[in-house]
């Protein structure tokens, strides 16, 4: 049985770009950088299977979507989904870029009920005692700069890794209300003060990474801590595992490809052709939608009949993250969603 709704959108204009970094989701290409082997074809081939991995990962949200029987397979063809690739050098080392076709990727994950990142990065405190030289002492200029060395290859790293699972760390500014927070809870628990200070900055989530040991002795590797992690110490990976696995769900869509609805799209405040445009990029842009066609135009509204799978609510949470609508939350009808639109002149 099919259900009719009609959802009600203003579209906003957030950049010049119709893909800004919220509308990761909804992108045409994605491009992910491999260091290759050799410039051989089967060395390329290669790069572009551990291309498609590492973008499987981040689309999905999810570390162990590379054991599901169809995305293996693509992997094991990723040339299906590679629109255009180039080769480079970078520091004496090779470098594959891949652009993979965007529909193709969505609808790959879409059709095998396999969760969809939606756009959303979440934000995590990240605290690093080295850097911030809380309770440390430097005895030496040479220790210090070992030190430096260190911390500064650490958080390059929290960063990558985090990046790779969709994750933007914010510092605190270790003010003086940051520093008392330090003074007051530092004799009880590193989890009491941070999770005072994630409070501060609006924050759910935390991580802290150290680089000495309970007795000050500095580790080859750091050890972290995250506010997801009870309370064990565990290396960098496992710890930002921990960590993005327990957030994935209140940022992923799962699809129920055997799902169909029929739905009007009434979209209001398009005053150019260029707004229609841009309309018809993000409908056909949506991974839910099977097919459209305008039904009509009145005044600065037009209408479109959309057919899509899934249910109504997974289309709400992915126009909600669309960079370019903006929802009113003043509708009384839960069968309608409406967006406004503000033109940037």
């Amino acid at each position: 049985m099919k259900f009719f709704y009609i959802i009600i959108l203003n579209l906003i204009f957030l950049s010049s770009s119709f893909f800004a970094e919220e509308g990761y989701t909804f992108q045409k290409l994605y491009e992910v950088e491999v260091e290759l082997e050799s410039t051989d074809k089967n060395s390329i081939n290669e790069g572009m299977g551990k291309a498609l991995k590492e973008l499987m990962v981040k689309l999905s949200g999810t570390s162990g979507v590379n054991v599901d029987q169809e995305i293996r397979k693509a992997t094991s063809q990723p040339e299906v989904y590679i629109s255009q690739y180039k080769l480079s050098s970078r520091n004496e080392k090779i470098i594959g870029t891949f652009s993979f076709n965007g529909e193709s990727i969505r609808k790959l994950l879409s059709d095998n009920s396999l969760p969809l990142w939606i756009g959303i990065k979440p934000k995590i405190l990240l605290f690093l005692p080295c850097e911030e030289q809380v309770g440390l002492i430097h005895q030496d200029k040479s220790s210090r700069e070992e030190l430096d060395k260190l911390c500064s290859q650490v958080k390059k790293d929290i960063i990558r890794i985090g990046d790779t699972r969709n994750i933007i760390f914010i510092k605190p500014s270790l003010d003086l209300t940051d520093l008392r927070y330090i003074d007051v809870y530092q004799p009880k628990s590193i989890n009491d003060f941070l999770n005072k200070i994630a409070e501060r900055y609006s924050l759910s989530s935390w991580i802290i990474c150290f680089i000495h040991d309970e007795f000050g002795v500095m580790m080859d590797k750091p050890n972290c801590l995250s506010s997801d992690s009870f309370k064990e110490r565990v290396n960098m990976e496992q710890t930002i595992e921990i960590l993005a696995t327990s957030l994935s769900e209140d940022y992923q869509l799962r699809i129920d490809a055997n799902l169909r609805a029929e739905i009007k799209l009434l979209i209001s405040g398009i005053q150019r052709y260029s707004d229609l445009v841009l309309v018809e990029e993000i409908i056909e842009s949506n991974v839910l939608v099977i097919s459209s066609h305008l039904d009509s135009i009145q005044g600065s509204s037009i209408t479109y009949q959309v057919e899509i799978k899934g249910s109504i609510a997974d289309l709400e949470k992915l126009m909600n993250v669309n960079p370019h609508l903006s929802r009113r939350q003043d509708t009384q009808n839960n069968l309608q969603l409406e967006y406004l639109f503000r033109s940037r002149g």
